[in-house]
């Protein structure tokens, strides 16, 4: 494909039994909130869930994040070191990666950034419904997480 962004329905089954396999590993954590500013207003949290090696060289991990976006909030325009994946667990997430096209993506879809791309657009279009996503890495075992998301 041409595109640099690309959408992906999956199985919902095969995606929520992943989830709860992840919900299950995640233990203490299932309660976690997203954090409030000073003044009382709700911004985006991550979390997160798993970190795994992978076999093979180069030295890699695996790593998945949580998001989430309460009603009307986002992240800050940054860009990933490494590629990731992003796929939307409940409501819904606006994204616009590079020079493309501001889209909507509900649960049960994704897509792919590209290494380098610039994410000018990640946030809850919704004023009501909060929306979470995940966010997939595959990264070099030193990677940090302000290696994985890197504020503009």
């Amino acid at each position: 494909m041409t595109s640099t962004m690309l959408r992906r329905d999956f199985n919902r089954a095969s995606i929520a039994a992943l989830l709860a396999a992840l919900a299950a590993a995640r233990g203490s954590d299932a309660n976690a909130q997203p954090q409030q500013t000073a003044s009382g207003t709700k911004q985006s949290s991550r979390r997160d869930v798993i970190r795994q090696r992978l076999p093979g060289d180069p030295a890699r991990d695996i790593t998945l994040v949580e998001v989430t976006y309460p009603p009307g909030t986002g992240s800050p325009v940054h860009a990933h070191a490494n590629g990731v994946m992003a796929y939307v667990v409940s409501g819904m997430v606006a994204s616009q990666v590079g020079d493309g096209p501001e889209r909507t993506y509900s649960a049960g879809e994704a897509w792919w950034e590209p290494a380098g791309a610039i994410h000018r657009v990640s946030r809850n279009p919704s004023s009501t419904e909060p929306a979470t996503l995940l966010a997939i890495y595959i990264a070099p075992r030193d990677a940090t997480a302000a290696d994985l998301m890197k504020p503009l």
